[in-house]
């Protein structure tokens, strides 16, 4: 047997870096909510233990295979399948909303580093 068996809190530290996974859009979302595990399972109607499973399964498919994944991802981790949608989209709304302040902000930094190399450029 394998020595090394990671513990899926280290493979959901690691499946935040994955966008492919529902990961780092469940972490964004419980930051935001200033929602701790047991609060967030509550909310899913899911046992704590289950959270570490929601976030490394793959991301729902958009429209029409949405809600069918929602309902598959449901009865794998025991929760309630419409809750689990909305704190999904509600989590992806965040994390979307999150890229675009980023993309907003190196633009704007773009934008003031160009502006200070005009003016250090020498006048001739």
């Amino acid at each position: 047997m394998n020595k090394y068996s990671p513990s899926l809190s280290r493979l959901v530290l690691l499946a935040q870096g994955r966008p492919s996974l529902l990961a780092l859009p469940l972490i964004l979302y419980q930051d935001q909510e200033d929602l701790d595990d047991q609060q967030l399972a509550a909310g899913l109607g899911c046992s704590v233990d289950m959270l570490t499973r929601l976030a490394l399964c793959k991301r729902p498919r958009p429209a029409p295979h949405f809600r069918e994944d929602v309902e598959r991802i449901a009865h794998y981790i025991q929760a309630d399948p419409m809750q689990l949608a909305m704190l999904i989209r509600a989590a992806e709304a965040r994390e979307a909303l999150r890229q675009r302040a980023g993309t907003a902000q190196d633009s704007v930094q773009r934008t003031l580093l160009a502006a200070r190399d005009n003016e250090e450029a020498p006048n001739e």
